[in-house]
């Protein structure tokens, strides 16, 4: 979705699959889910004719949704295709989803939650804290285990640096270790970026963090870069997209990289000062120059 309000349907929540693996359980990869289960819900819907599918639900392909109910589809989407769900921050706009649809998971079959450090760590603390909501997860206080969470490795002390030798640079983008499965025929890697949002934590102020995600199929190799919610280099307090583009440009030149997916929140009159740590379409022909470059 295109909005963080202040409807809450339709707001950010992608699902993706591998093309060379079957429809079947743990083959699913939610990236964000501020909408989760009435998202699959409306694309699920009946069509007009009660003879005919809707589009959706033949690129799930016949005779895998078991139910007649587009929710208990719906209900089935996520619970049992879904393996992993990937959040790029805590905002409500890209968790709110899964956090009120945890209640249908059940500690014989957790769902994973998944991100980088800072933000599982946010989500334990601030939502998963039976004042919130009840501690669905494995851990914390009173912890029910219907979530498991799960945190990304990322290289803090590796950055992409004009200075730094083609060969070093080439050998950090091509580090295997840094992916990680999450789900049949699918990794995953975690770049962190820059969301605007600056607070004061009582000591310099610090810039809020997204995620960049590069999702890859086992198979053929091709990736997918998906950014969460993030701001221009140009004008953050502390500038992280040169080291994803510069990632994306090296996969690119490989003919690995088949897509992007970026947000553009904003109409080009909004003013620097207004973007609250997203991007307008001149910021984002900015941002594709980098990657250019």
């Amino acid at each position: 979705g295109t909005s963080g309000g202040p409807f809450e349907f339709g707001v950010s929540g992608y699902l993706i699959k591998s093309n060379t693996e079957p429809w079947a359980k743990d083959t699913l990869v939610a990236i964000d889910a501020g909408t989760y289960m009435s998202g699959v819900m409306q694309a699920l819907r009946p069509a007009t004719s009660p003879s005919a599918i809707s589009p959706a639900q033949q690129q799930l392909g016949t005779g895998l949704l078991p139910y007649v109910s587009p929710l208990s589809n719906a209900a089935y989407v996520v619970r049992e295709l879904v393996a992993t769900v990937c959040i790029t921050h805590a905002h409500l706009d890209h968790l709110a989803g899964f956090v009120i649809n945890s209640g249908c998971f059940s500690a014989e079959n957790p769902k994973k939650l998944a991100g980088l450090p800072w933000v599982v760590d946010g989500v334990l603390k601030h939502i998963f804290n039976n004042v919130i909501w009840p501690n669905m997860s494995n851990e914390g206080d009173d912890p029910i285990g219907m979530v498991t969470l799960h945190r990304f490795g990322y290289s803090a002390d590796k950055i992409a640096d004009d200075d730094e030798p083609v060969g070093v640079i080439e050998d950090y983008f091509d580090d295997e270790d840094d992916y990680e499965t999450v789900a049949n025929g699918l990794d995953i890697r975690a770049y962190r970026v820059s969301h605007g949002c600056v607070h004061d934590t009582g000591k310099a102020p610090k810039a809020y963090e997204s995620s960049a995600y590069f999702l890859r199929d086992k198979n053929s190799g091709k990736e997918i870069l998906i950014f969460g919610d993030v701001e221009p280099d140009s004008v953050s307090m502390d500038p992280q997209n040169r080291t994803v583009w510069m990632a994306a440009a090296q996969k690119f030149g490989r003919n690995k990289l088949s897509a992007i997916f970026i947000e553009c929140s904003y109409a080009s009159i909004q003013p620097e000062h207004s973007l609250f740590g997203h991007l307008s379409p001149p910021y984002l022909i900015q941002e594709l120059k980098m990657f250019a470059s």
